[in-house]
């Protein structure tokens, strides 16, 4: 992925790294997991303070079918976007996305940007569809994909169980690329460039 690394500006001026995690991060994400914040690990799939836990997720890295792509600043991760392809089945060309920030460094862009990446990522790796998954009180993040384009899919009842073994309601979210081309491409017709 010869894009990577690279430098990008936050809202505050702030310059930090993108890069994509190798097999030496563990450790660095790691201490990451244990910085966020219980109440913003509650919604997380897994425990993501147990070692044995992140390498088993990104233990095998293999950039087609797991893209994790990290945020850099003063040599701290501060924020980590996935996005997860099956290798086969009817599922292939579906890319599901995870984002998390440190509370120091949201609601400065970041959350964009990472989206951003995501998204040429699944252009150039043949995801027609990519999905979020998020309980239901997650109304900030829920408002922060609507804004990237994301519509609410469906919503299963007490479909899952948090770190405090309560039930909640799982919002299933979706964009589709190619809806997302067609309208970039709507615009550019109709963008006269000849007035500039």
């Amino acid at each position: 992925m010869e894009e990577y690394p690279k430098i990008v500006t936050l809202k505050d001026k702030n310059k930090i790294t993108l890069r994509l995690m190798g097999k030496d991060d563990i450790d660095a994400l790691l201490e990451f997991y244990k910085s966020i914040p219980k109440e913003n690990r509650q919604f997380l799939r897994m425990d993501v303070t147990k070692r044995n836990n992140l390498e088993s997720r990104f233990g095998k890295l293999d950039y087609l079918h797991v893209f994790p792509v990290l945020a850099i600043d003063e040599n701290q991760i501060v924020g980590i976007a996935t996005m997860f392809k099956a290798e086969m089945g009817w599922k292939r060309n579906l890319g599901e996305v995870r984002v998390l920030i440190s509370p120091k460094y949201r609601r400065k862009g970041l959350a964009t940007i990472f989206v951003r990446e995501l998204f040429y990522h699944a252009l150039k790796t043949k995801i027609f569809k990519i999905q979020a998954e998020m309980v239901e009180n997650q109304e900030s993040a829920i408002s922060a994909f609507e804004r990237f384009g994301f519509h609410k899919e469906a919503t299963l009842r007490r479909h899952v169980t948090d770190i405090n073994n309560e039930r909640k309601n799982l919002i299933i979210m979706t964009l589709d690329i190619e809806d997302i081309w067609y309208l970039m491409e709507d615009h550019m017709e109709s963008y006269d460039i000849r007035g500039q």
